[in-house]
């Protein structure tokens, strides 16, 4: 199958190498100016490898995965079997990623965990060992029981599969080869899944599913295990965590008071003709958990087979509980996320290119130099470098220091040092929603807004709520106000680090929404009186084309200041608009009636009549966001004329 995707760099191009005037290194931007990869010539592909079945109905949910990913990372994307699928081998996978002449290829192995027979013979087929894995085991293959070994032989690397009769006699017998890749291209080879936090999350969900009654309910995972005793250890590690991280998602992010967790295994090690760990056998824990809870069973395996629908109700005969063998991982969109983020993890890294004070001197910031300013990277961190990228990617030359205004509604040290360490503390704001504070926050903290002064283009980034875990932000207020439990406390830190990886690693797609226009804005006056209402007389010379449909008035604070009507025109149009009065929605807003287009450079004509008392530059000309304003005439409501009173407002 070809899964492979593409997507244009020509965003690359407006990245410049220059003089480093911070830390960081100079590199090649990524796609839209986002993703800067660790060396600038690399052209990067995403392997995503399986083992493979012979059945269609477990190989499709895995490619249902690889599409997803596929049409959300910037990079080619192929999928490659391990065995059983002959027309998607890795080796064929490998061959059109390098049709697409990549020089570096991250593999992510999509198994339950990285110690394993399998991993070696992955490592081998990918040139990360030179020599040929071993291994024997006893396992079944469509429900038939089959002695797999893996071995050397006159220089080649072969699986052997015995198809063994109920008596282990031989019935019949296939080969396949394990042939290392043919590329030139570096090969990087991420962790399994192990204990990550989305495969905790997609086991969680699918036990809620089944669970009805959670104080007097067990979640028992189901995983294969494996036969070597070494890596048996490791997989109780990862196990053990990842039975705590199931137990505080289900009891701490959807409010489901589970009794307990534990975890089983299908195959066990045996050593020296005795069974390791033989309570950690699924059916061992099953009977154990059901003499005081209703175990709740879910199947920790990739796809839905033999071993989900058969294999673990005929271990568990005869036993209570509840189960669904038509749940496993893949097409869980967990699995998408997951992959994305352990490959950008390893290809990425976070780099800011913006021109000093004096327009002249390149500057490269890193997220680590960000982090070091801070104290750490957090999730306040990662949100704004991130959305700073993206509002970089989204004008047309690299900015300058002291031509940027940020708005952040966040009032963290966080995302306070961030802004400051890239922008200078001089063109920060924050404006909190109503409602909200340094306790009381909600994502609609997580909202930016950049403003390029020179030029008005203005770059709008929010968070998207699906990118928080479930009930993020309670857990946040228990911990600040010291009303959380320690399980409370351990949920939150956990869901930090699960928010700190979205942010960083998730395709800016699923991270953030963004909007991108241009605006004319005089801003706010420091001191804006003396202000009285009066009608004001003026021309604007924009410095780009700016689409309007609204005029915004800034009042004085406490005041109802207003516009009671707007007039802009020049010779060839007239544009007009009438306030509602101080009715629902933003009373400082007028819409006009009808849209239009201010060109850059053209000279326009302004008649505000205002009300109440609005915000006042005490000014005869300035150079506003977006354009030149001055102030022809302004006659108060006295009838006293003036020629320096140009009207604080907005037009966007």
């Amino acid at each position: 199958m070809h899964v492979g995707v593409s997507r244009s760099t020509a965003e690359a191009a407006k990245m410049q190498s220059g003089e480093s005037g911070a830390k960081g290194t100079v590199g090649a931007a990524g796609v839209e100016g986002v993703v800067v990869r660790k060396e600038g010539n690399d052209n990067v592909g995403i392997l995503v490898i399986a083992h493979g079945s012979p059945r269609e109905t477990w190989c499709e949910p895995v490619r249902e995965v690889v599409r997803s990913v596929a049409s959300e990372l910037p990079y080619p994307v192929e999928l490659g079997f391990l065995e059983f699928v002959p027309n998607e081998t890795i080796n064929i996978a490998v061959d059109r990623l390098d049709e697409h002449n990549v020089t570096k290829i991250v593999a992510v192995p999509l198994f339950i965990s990285s110690h394993s027979g399998h991993m070696e013979e992955i490592k081998y087929v990918l040139r990360l060992r030179e020599t040929p894995p071993e291994s024997e085991m006893l396992t079944f293959v469509e429900g038939k029981p089959v002695r797999r070994s893996v071995f050397a032989v006159k220089g080649k690397c072969i699986i052997r599969r015995e198809y063994l009769t109920p008596a282990l006699t031989v019935k019949h017998t296939e080969e396949e080869e394990l042939v290392p890749v043919n590329t030139t291209a570096e090969i990087i080879l991420t962790d399994a899944l192990d204990n990550s936090s989305l495969l905790a999350q997609t086991l969680a969900e699918n036990a809620a599913e089944l669970i009805s009654e959670a104080e007097n309910e067990t979640v028992v995972f189901a995983s294969h295990g494996c036969f070597n005793a070494s890596y048996f250890e490791k997989w109780i590690k990862s196990h053990e965590s990842l039975a705590e991280q199931i137990k505080l998602i289900l009891r701490h992010r959807k409010g489901i008071p589970i009794e307990d967790v534990r975890f089983g295994f299908i195959h066990l090690p045996v050593v020296d003709n005795e069974t390791v760990h033989p309570e950690l056998g699924l059916r061992a824990v099953v009977e154990n958990v059901s003499v005081n809870s209703t175990p709740v069973v879910v199947a920790n395996m990739v796809s839905v087979g033999f071993f989900t629908k058969k294999y673990i109700p005929m271990l568990l005969e005869n036993l209570t509980y509840k189960y669904n063998g038509s749940r496993a991982l893949c097409p869980h969109e967990n699995m998408v996320k997951w992959v994305e983020i352990s490959a950008n993890r390893e290809i990425s890294t976070f780099v800011l290119q913006i021109y000093d004070y004096d327009g002249e001197t390149l500057l490269n910031i890193t997220i680590e130099e960000v982090g070091e300013y801070h104290g750490e990277i957090c999730p306040c961190v990662a949100s704004s470098f991130r959305a700073t990228q993206l509002a970089f990617s989204e004008f047309e030359s690299i900015p300058v220091r002291g031509d940027i205004k940020v708005i952040c509604a966040h009032p963290s040290k966080g995302h306070k040092q961030t802004f400051e360490y890239i922008f200078g503390s001089e063109n920060l704001r924050i404006e909190l929603p109503a409602g909200t504070d340094i306790v009381n926050l909600s994502v609609e903290n997580y909202a930016y807004t950049f403003i390029q002064k020179s030029s008005g283009h203005e770059v709008r980034v929010e968070a998207r709520e699906d990118i928080f875990p479930e009930r993020f932000f309670d857990l946040r207020k228990k911990c600040k106000t010291g009303t959380a439990t320690s399980e409370e406390k351990k949920a939150f830190k956990y869901a930090k680090e699960d928010l700190k990886s979205a942010f960083l690693y998730l395709p800016e797609a699923r991270v953030f929404a963004f909007s991108s226009a241009f605006i004319f804005d005089t801003g706010e006056p420091a001191n804006p009186y003396p202000s009285i209402s009066g009608v004001h007389k003026g021309a604007i010379i924009p410095a780009s084309n700016i689409s309007v449909s609204k005029i915004l008035i800034y009042p004085c604070v406490g005041t109802g200041g207003h516009a009671e009507s707007v007039k802009i025109y020049n010779e060839s149009f007239v544009a007009v608009g009438n306030w509602d009065g101080y009715q629902a929605g933003d009373w400082r807003i007028i819409e006009f009636e009808e849209p239009f287009t201010l060109f850059a450079n053209e000279t326009y004509f302004y008649e505000i009549r205002t009300g109440s008392y609005p915000q006042i530059h005490h000014k005869k000309a300035l150079n506003a966001i977006g354009g030149w304003i001055n102030c022809t005439s302004f006659v108060d409501a006295n009838n006293r004329k003036h020629d320096d009173w140009i009207p604080a407002f907005k037009l966007f």
